[in-house]
């Protein structure tokens, strides 16, 4: 090796070394919580742990703050290799002929070797210490990458740190949308921000920016007439307060994503649009001191979600629980999940879409499940069950359904909050036994409508189409999809239900529904949780979904607390904010015409006169046919019954009869005059066996009663109750072959019986009889 390449060796480790061995530019600080709209516009952050507002840097300095701050700051920021030694040397006269030090001669990269240690007290030595820093940092990023750690990191006064919280602090936009003023004035403030800043020293402050500008001017940045403009712009003032468009989602990600900035699926407008709706609405509910409610809305195509507004947010919001996230809280369901119970036994065949329920007194063990009015009306079809909210007609088609297998579905579909077994929920599940959040309810609905739409289009269904709200923007395209054979629930049962959730008829009690004007087609559903603690609305078109939720977060009740009431107003106000779009087209290839009986809704038997065809789910071929229809025999009147006992067999007419059970047909009738009572059986003629005359509306076969004591001290008894064909007929009541009292038109009777099991014998005067078992469990005398 020559002398002259030693030399040069040497004297390379020599500069390099000092170099190498300096720190290397690293800043470790918390960094605020930001949220962002789809657009990129802010909808809140909450401030870094050290009380600084410092946002997560950007990718890119945008091009007006880019040329305002090198040319204000350092013109050859592009051209020297981290540190200029023409501004170093005028740096040093001035501060020997000052005696003090008065200027650093720093590069934009020595500031950030600078910042990167804290801004300690300016010393030659220190100096050194950056002039190193800054080589090693030229070293080893590129320009681009250093001026956008300066943007990020430098000091705009008070607790404000970095460009994009100077932006919306002091213009209330993003830090590209900035004018050249808004550029030059930003610029200026990192040179000397304890001195000056928005709100103070406003003479210094536009000197300095107004100069700035003119010499962007002369080179050739801007015409003429943007200088005047600029020129005439006025200083920022105070720091802005920042949006707060989503406190309760901002809050979310504090907990969830601290220190990020967060692009979420928001559409700003939307948000806004739906945060008034829900506070005007709020201003009502308040009077009746329901202090809270929330609604989420989702793009059903996508899950995204496009507003959420966790809770109302009215003045003085925080002294009544306005804090809580009520999207993300666990609350009781009401009836809100009838729709996929309807669903479910339409998939599975239990039922067809207007088969009849019976809608009677209905008592468990410790469970007696009651409608919203208090009312009966013997039996109803299924869709009507489900648009009027009926509860009783609820629980018997989850008892038909079966409550683990309920349970199941619930958890397929996406939910997650239903952890315990199916005993513990039991029958209840179905009024409001079990929670969810409006997050998940939301969710799940968005996949059953998505589901339908993808099956309209694409004749498959996939396993990814079942999935939570997204609130992040995803930028990478949606993996390969999995096609399912056996999904949760098909396209026809989910438009079969859908269907019947758009023909809402609510009972006379909830009066005032049908002023709810809507420009859309839409399937909803309102749900109430027992003691009026929750009110839930929720409704979907193809193309959106909308979940809303009303109450009191720390869960008191309210009269008058109900979804239609509370819910319902809110969920159609923000519909019509949407624009109108069709309605979900049949799957008709998912579907089959099914003969069905005009009466019951049951497939048609072959005892039915009155016949029509109705699309329904494949499985409802295997359904049951028409079990209430059945041929009787009549005598030539057609007034009394007769059999070939008692008239001869061309005096007897045959004729299909529509007859319900006893107790079905007791409060049937009274809701429906058309409905035709048995005729009486002729003199000396023996009426069909077949068909029961009485039934036990309580107790029901097999139940266990516990018997408790009044707040005398007394125990209280039972009642147990028949409903006869024939109320004036009179029935001898038996307990455990004992003889205990006669009824007459009202057939109720009081017991007081014994721990243990018993039987209960009802006997009418025509020699009819039933019998009940039931245990009495629980008494002490």
């Amino acid at each position: 090796m020559n002398r002259k390449l030693k030399i040069i060796l040497i004297a390379t480790g020599v500069v390099l070394t000092p170099v190498l061995l300096s720190p290397f530019p690293r800043f470790r600080l918390p960094m605020s919580t930001v949220v962002e709209a789809r657009d990129g516009s802010l909808l809140g952050a909450r401030i870094a742990d050290d009380g600084q507002w410092r946002f997560p840097g950007y990718t890119e300095v945008p091009e007006k703050f880019e040329k305002a701050l090198l040319t204000f700051e350092d013109r050859y920021f592009y051209w020297h290799p981290g540190i200029n030694p023409v501004s170093i040397i005028r740096a040093l006269v001035l501060n020997i002929n000052a005696g003090e030090i008065v200027s650093g001669g720093s590069t934009i990269t020595m500031q950030v070797a600078r910042l990167a240690r804290g801004n300690i007290r300016r010393s030659y030595s220190e100096k050194i210490i950056e002039m190193l820093s800054a080589l090693k940092l030229e070293l080893f990023r590129s320009k681009k990458a250093i001026l956008n750690i300066y943007a990020a990191n430098a000091p705009f006064g008070g607790n404000i740190v970095g460009l994009e919280a100077a932006a919306w602090r002091y213009t209330g936009k993003h830090s590209e949308d900035i004018t050249w003023a808004e550029a030059a004035g930003l610029a200026v403030l990192p040179n000397s921000p304890a001195l000056v800043f928005p709100g103070r020293n406003k003479e210094i402050l536009k000197t300095r920016r107004d100069n700035l500008l003119r010499k962007l001017y002369q080179r050739e940045c801007f015409d003429s007439l943007t200088l005047i403009l600029a020129l005439d712009e006025p200083l920022p003032g105070e720091p802005k307060p920042l949006p707060v468009k989503a406190p309760h989602l901002t809050d979310y990600f504090f907990l969830n994503n601290k220190g990020e900035t967060i692009r979420t699926t928001i559409d700003p407008e939307m948000q806004e649009r739906a945060t008034e709706i829900i506070n005007a609405h709020q201003k009502d509910l308040s009077g009746n001191f329901i202090n809270n409610s929330a609604g989420i809305i989702i793009r059903v195509s996508t899950g995204e979600v496009l507003a959420y507004v966790g809770n109302s947010t009215p003045e003085n919001y925080a002294e009544h629980g306005g804090d809580v996230d009520i999207i993300r809280s666990q609350r009781s369901t009401g009836s809100i999940l009838k729709p996929i119970l309807y669903a479910a036994m339409q998939q599975s065949g239990d039922i067809l879409p207007n088969t009849l329920i019976a809608d009677i007194p209905t008592r468990f063990t410790g469970f007696s499940p009651k409608n919203f009015d208090q009312t009966y009306s013997g039996a109803v079809p299924a869709s009507s069950a489900l648009s009027q909210s009926l509860n009783i007609p609820a629980v018997k088609m989850l008892q038909i359904y079966n409550p683990g297998k309920f349970l199941e579905l619930l958890r397929e579909t996406g939910f997650t909050t239903f952890r315990k077994s199916a005993d513990h929920y039991g029958l209840s599940l179905i009024l409001g036994g079990g929670e969810t959040s409006l997050w998940e309810l939301a969710g799940v609905y968005a996949s059953l409508s998505r589901v339908l739409n993808r099956y309209i289009a694409e004749k498959k269904y996939y396993k990814e189409d079942y999935h939570p709200p997204l609130l992040l923007v995803r930028n990478e395209p949606a993996s390969d999809k999995t096609e399912e054979i056996s999904p949760p629930l098909t396209a026809s049962s989910i438009w079969l239900t859908y269907e019947a959730l758009q023909k809402v008829n609510r009972p006379e009690s909830e009066a005032g529904w049908q002023y709810f004007n809507s420009s859309h087609n839409l399937a909803w559903k309102t749900g109430t949780s027992f003691g009026f603690r929750d009110a839930w609305a929720l409704g979907t078109t193809p193309e959106y979904v909308i979940g809303v939720w009303a109450g009191n977060a720390d869960g008191e009740g309210r009269p008058g607390l109900t979804g239609l009431s509370t819910a319902a107003p809110v969920l159609f106000d923000l519909f019509n904010m949407m624009e109108a779009g069709r309605w979900f087209e049949a799957p008709a290839e998912d579907m089959t015409l099914i003969r069905i009986c005009s009466k019951s809704g049951f497939r048609a038997g072959s005892d039915c006169p009155e016949t029509e065809e109705t699309f329904a789910c494949v499985n409802g071929l295997r359904s049951e046919s028409c079990p209430y229809h059945r041929i009787i025999h009549l005598d030539k009147s057609r007034t009394r019954q007769v059999n070939a006992d008692c008239a001869t067999p061309s005096d007897i007419r045959n004729e299909p009869w529509f007859v319900l059970p006893p107790a079905m047909e007791y409060f049937y009738k009274q809701k429906h005059p058309e409905y035709n009572i048995l005729p009486s059986p002729a003199p000396g003629c023996h009426v069909d066996k077949s068909i029961d005359v009485m039934e036990f509306i309580y107790p029901s076969p097999g139940i266990q009663i516990f018997i408790p004591r009044d707040q005398t001290g007394l125990l209280t008894r039972i009642i147990p109750e028949v409903a006869h064909r024939n109320p004036s007929k009179k029935i001898f009541w038996h307990l455990d072959e004992k003889f205990i009292g006669t009824t007459k038109s009202v057939h109720q009777i009081e017991i007081l019986a014994d721990s243990g099991g018993h039987v209960l014998t009802a006997v009418d005067e025509d020699g009819n009889s039933i019998k009940c078992t039931f245990s009495i469990i629980g008494r002490s005398d």
